[in-house]
């Protein structure tokens, strides 16, 4: 896979810096937030229960002896702008005098982490992708530390989301702590609808006669580039979602339904082949970027983008997109149920050859807990997996109280993002394949047999993970 920035790192990339190589080129741009919910599309279970106890900054750590301090290298990809993580590690390390946290970005972890874990010369804490394509490969090299204990002892098991935990298990143990809890679907510029008298497609043909309603009036429809290849993953989850339902498509990830069944044949043609054909994506989309495409709906060129929630930071900053945001979750294809995938942002996970485990599950027991939560959600715009957060306690927009109300309430029934569930040879095989047939040099079968062949390799190696059970 090419190396692109982190969705995180592209949050907190300065509008103002990107948006001068844009304008000179013409590139597109990013979204916006909704201000107003969509339909619930699904019957949202019952609503999570209480949260426990918050969780205070814990005293001083009992873990190391009083002498002695303990020296914590933290890895994250958040960018050094991102303040409020650095806050957050002051407020523990002020609390105890005897560990020390320090903080470092890393925007190229997935090319260094392995390496500098198998060395010796890695972070003692990372933050880092889930699935066994990213935190499963470190796992099974034994790179990590399980985490079973640790959720026992602080109660993790109760505090968070039982999905959040089963998506860092590996080989029947805990490795992580998932984090950024997010969802895929389409966002709008509300300013465009509202001038062109639009409204939020109830199905996937009125999302087609909306499109072209987008190129009559000369708009990009779908902010949708693929040069970072990672883009397209996201589209085959949410139409693979939506085509064959959840329950398949995790049979599908866990190896147990051929990824050449027609409903992913369907998912591939409609989005990759028809809707490409049809015009409604920004043109040579293998040729434009992630960044490029979201400043062309920034700046009101695309009516839509249909991507992630990890975009709500950007959405609702009025410095980087002027236009207020709509959402709509994408709608039902053929009168199935419409499935949004959800998944984590990120993990933390903690290095098997740290010598302070300890003072380390301290520090993600205070990161992770509801004191914090404030601070993911308010500074970050990011949704920690702790059950029982109420978006009324905190200061957020419309959207990102959409965002958590609908994570709090159903976010376990939702569907999956497949690229995070999937081994590394899998995902490569989307990322190439994909461009190919945006490209027209490969049909959506010949892609989806492909996808197979991958899925068939990944299992003889042992690599897919069961999440059907």
């Amino acid at each position: 896979m090419n190396k692109r920035l982190t969705r995180r790192d592209f949050l907190l990339l300065s509008f103002t810096a990107v948006v001068g190589s844009v304008i000179s080129s013409c590139a597109p741009s990013a979204p916006a937030q909704p201000t107003e919910a969509p339909a619930a599309a699904t019957e949202a279970p019952a609503a999570a229960t209480e949260a426990p106890a918050a969780t205070e900054v814990p005293t001083a750590a009992a873990a190391t002896p009083a002498q002695e301090k303990a020296n914590i290298l933290f890895w994250d990809q958040f960018g050094e702008e991102a303040t409020a993580l650095d806050d957050m590690v002051g407020v523990f390390n002020n609390a105890h005098p005897n560990i020390v946290v320090k903080r470092e970005s890393q925007p190229n972890m997935r090319d260094i982490l392995k390496t500098a874990l198998s060395a010796g010369t890695g972070p003692d804490i990372m933050y880092y992708d889930t699935g066994p394509g990213f935190a499963g490969v470190l796992a099974t090299a034994d790179l990590l530390l399980p985490m079973d204990d640790a959720y026992a002892q602080y109660g993790w098991n109760d505090r968070f989301f039982g999905w959040t935990k089963s998506r860092c298990t590996f080989g029947g143990k805990v490795y992580g702590i998932g984090n950024e809890l997010e969802f895929l679907g389409a966002f709008y510029n509300k300013k465009i609808f509202q001038d062109q008298g639009w409204s939020e497609p109830t199905s996937h043909d009125e999302m087609l006669a909306l499109c072209e309603k987008a190129k009559a009036a000369k708009l990009v429809p779908i902010a949708f580039a693929d040069q970072d290849k990672w883009p397209a993953y996201h589209e085959f989850s949410i139409f693979s979602s939506n085509i064959a339902g959840r329950d398949k498509l995790a049979q599908a990830i866990s190896g147990k339904v051929p990824w050449n069944d027609d409903d992913f044949v369907s998912a591939i043609q409609m989005f990759f082949v028809d809707m490409n054909k049809a015009g409604y994506f920004i043109p040579d989309v293998n040729a434009v970027t992630y960044d490029d495409a979201n400043m062309m709906f920034y700046s009101g060129k695309a009516a839509m983008d249909i991507t992630g929630t990890w975009m709500v930071g950007n959405y609702t900053d009025p410095n980087t997109m002027a236009d207020p945001v709509g959402f709509f979750f994408y709608p039902s294809i053929g009168g199935k149920t419409v499935a949004p995938p959800a998944g984590l942002g990120s993990g933390y996970f903690v290095s098997k050859a740290t010598q302070h485990a300890e003072d380390c599950f301290q520090f993600l027991d205070y990161l992770m807990g509801k004191e914090a939560a404030k601070d993911w959600l308010e500074k970050l715009a990011k949704i920690p997996p702790i059950k029982g957060l109420k978006s009324s306690d905190y200061n957020l927009s419309d959207l990102m109280k959409f965002c958590l109300d609908a994570l709090q309430g159903g976010g376990e029934n939702m569907s999956y993002n497949i690229d995070v569930l999937t081994p590394d040879n899998f995902n490569t095989a989307m990322g190439d394949g994909f461009q190919e047939v945006l490209a027209g040099s490969k049909t959506a079968k010949q892609q989806a047999d492909d996808l197979e062949k991958a899925m068939e390799e990944a299992k003889a190696a042992g690599k897919v993970m069961d999440i059907t059970s």
